[in-house]
């Protein structure tokens, strides 16, 4: 994924901003999030349903709320393996049978997509990040056309 790439970030501000959900679930919201892939960041500043600027770095003034992941993890995202529920989510949800859990340590695993920061506005805005993950898959999955 190319996250910290201006011409995809752009992309994906645009795709934000035509997604019906995703404005109907931050028309409310006044705040940044930052996503992070590994060292790639895209800071986005969203106000009343519309992403209105965006910055390959965290500006002064830091973020909202973070989402971070690796780009293994954006992969898996991006690729349809995982949803961002599953990624985000601790504990084990892909075992196919009792042993495969057992063995692989019961449920322990922490979760690959971290979200950090104002942890009551990220929890207000779910909703809004599940239609930013499918942006963003959408907005990746054009790029690597």
């Amino acid at each position: 994924m190319q996250l910290g790439d201006t011409d995809f970030q752009e992309r994906l501000v645009t795709a934000l901003n035509e997604d019906d959900g995703f404005v109907l679930e931050t028309h409310w919201y006044d705040g940044s999030i930052l996503l992070e892939a590994d060292s790639q960041r895209c800071w986005l500043k969203i106000y009343r349903g519309k992403v209105i600027d965006h910055l390959p770095f965290v500006p002064p003034l830091g973020y909202t709320f973070k989402v971070s992941a690796s780009e293994e993890a954006w992969s898996l995202l991006i690729s349809g393996q995982r949803t961002f529920t599953d990624l985000a989510t601790p504990g084990s949800r892909h075992f196919a049978t009792l042993e495969e859990m057992e063995a692989g340590g019961g449920g322990d695993r922490p979760p690959e997509i971290a979200i950090e920061g104002n942890g009551f506005e990220a929890g207000r805005m779910h909703v809004a990040l599940l239609h930013l993950a499918s942006c963003l898959k959408a907005t990746a999955s054009v790029v690597a056309v």
